[in-house]
């Protein structure tokens, strides 16, 4: 009796902490279920047949943030399945992913600090304790909140949950599992594919002491993880993901990309100026300062990693989660992404707890000190993620901050004028279109949807002038003009002018065939 109280007591302290990380991470929450589909959830989950099977006649064939995605796709058909489309199910299942990596990630933590061959007995009382507050950190981040809030981002913290699934199983020793979660990570999205070099990198850190030890005691499993990097390259290469990359030289983007990340990492510190979409970040041809500051960061990583192994994989975890979308390979339909960031966030805060814990635990009421600070922290931004959360609340909310925040993005403004027009504001959404035009003038769904808008806010006039300078300035957009400029001659009683647009579709179509 006596030693089974104490297993109990023990497995208590070790299960306390974690269940403490998930009631955070709840309360953060607590205000996400009811957000609507946004955005790239639009085309991705409500209008895809493979997905929504009353999506009507829409193109199967369309690329979305699923195609190339068989796992994530599979996620969003099983959540269908149970209540439709109704929304409130596919947050729900968002969160418990989240949860679910947070609990990994605790694990993991855990049982490294508790490692006594690598740390001694610094860290074996407080592991527990320490990987909780690693994991609440995490799990409350406001920098996580596109991952989790915005629904189809599923993609990452899905990918998120099998990368880490990835470390913990080495850690166990579970070779057939380390594998199968990879694989299904790669099935998610293409950031697992750094897994297995990460797997390498953490076993000769923490758990064999050499890259010849990992590798002749675990041939196998690396073998298996390696031929596990075939998923993404097919997708990526035979078409189904290739639409996402090209259009930029990898210099240029590994230039810009210098930028984006020293904007993560600011964001890390000041979670403030979230943004849902970047779609404006300018591309760079040269190195400023935060550029020449994160280049600075990637050398003093490979330096430490070479001098202090164990502090070095930290700086590793960030920069090379971060490469497959944050270094020379050019994504240009999304320069900036704060998703991104779901998996490499984890090793800033891992550094600041522990760090922090141990230049607190010096003093005399150090531990006093490291929970207050800890639940100071943990307040703050539990209810900026709050917030954040109420943000995607309302479409339109949420494409004002963007506006706020990226002023000249051409597709903030559209977004924001479509939820308008939705609305039933259409003299609001004009200018929202209008400015989108002005700063891309062949944004043609902004020309269309700025036609529309000067319609319905029965302005027909300005809608057949605005048709008309299209129709000249812009070839692209003339058949779309012509048609709509027809139908508005024709309701004024212009039946030959309204011939003539018409007439001028007709020869379109037919070169166009």
């Amino acid at each position: 009796m006596v030693q089974s109280t104490s297993t109990a007591n023990r497995l208590s302290w070790r299960i306390a902490p974690l269940i403490l990380a998930i009631l955070c991470g709840l309360a953060a929450y607590s205000d996400s279920f009811r957000g609507p589909f946004i955005f790239d959830d639009i085309e991705s989950i409500v209008k895809n047949p493979h997905v929504n099977r009353s999506a009507g006649h829409a193109d199967a064939s369309a690329p979305t943030t699923l195609s190339g995605r068989p796992i994530l796709r599979a996620t969003f058909v099983l959540d269908y399945a149970i209540v439709g489309m109704h929304v409130e199910i596919y947050h729900v299942t968002n969160l418990l992913i989240h949860l679910t990596a947070g609990a990994v990630l605790f694990g993991i933590v855990r049982r490294n600090l508790a490692n006594t061959r690598f740390w001694g007995n610094r860290f074996v009382h407080a592991a527990p304790w320490l990987a909780g507050a690693v994991s609440a950190v995490w799990l409350v981040h406001p920098l996580n909140t596109e991952a989790v809030t915005y629904i189809v981002q599923r993609a990452e913290s899905l990918a998120g949950l099998f990368y880490l699934l990835v470390i913990y199983f080495l850690i166990r020793n579970w070779k057939f599992a380390a594998v199968a979660v990879c694989a299904l990570g790669l099935g998610t999205k293409e950031i697992v594919a750094t897994a297995p070099l990460l797997a390498l990198l953490y076993d000769r850190t923490f758990i064999a002491g050499s890259f010849t030890t990992a590798l002749k005691s675990r041939a196998w499993l690396y073998l298996g993880l390696a031929a596990t990097s075939i998923i993404p390259a097919f997708g990526i290469f035979t078409g189904s993901r290739s639409r996402s990359i090209g259009n930029l030289s990898p210099l240029a983007y590994a230039q810009t990309q210098l930028g984006v990340i020293a904007h993560y990492i600011a964001l890390i510190f000041w979670p403030q100026n979230l943004v849902l979409d970047y779609y404006d970040w300018p591309i760079t041809h040269s190195l400023n300062l935060p550029a020449i500051f994160v280049a600075i960061l990637i050398l003093l990583t490979l330096l430490i990693l070479w001098l202090r192994p164990r502090l070095g994989f930290l700086g590793t975890w960030f920069f090379l989660i971060l490469a497959p979308s944050s270094s020379f390979l050019p994504i240009f339909t999304e320069i900036a992404a704060e998703h991104r960031m779901y998996l490499p966030l984890i090793a800033p805060v891992v550094l600041l707890v522990v760090g922090g814990w141990v230049i607190l635990s010096r003093t005399l009421a150090g531990a006093w000190a490291a929970a207050f600070l800890l639940t100071i922290i943990l307040a703050a931004l539990a209810a900026r993620t709050f917030l954040r959360n109420a943000e995607y609340q309302d479409p339109q909310t949420i494409w004002a901050d963007n506006v706020q925040q990226r002023p000249n993005n051409p597709r903030a403004h559209f977004n924001l004028g479509y939820t308008l027009m939705r609305s039933g504001a259409a003299a609001d959404a004009a200018p929202q279109f209008r400015q989108a035009l002005d700063l891309a003038p062949d944004y043609y769904a902004a020309a269309a949807a700025l036609g529309r808008a000067l319609i319905e806010s029965g302005h027909p006039a300005d809608a057949e002038t605005f048709y008309t300078d299209e129709i000249s300035a812009f070839p692209g957009f003339a058949p779309e003009a012509h048609l709509q400029r027809g139908r508005l001659r024709f309701a004024r009683g212009d039946a030959s002018g309204a011939e003539e647009d018409f007439q001028a579709v007709r020869h379109s179509a037919g070169n166009n065939p």
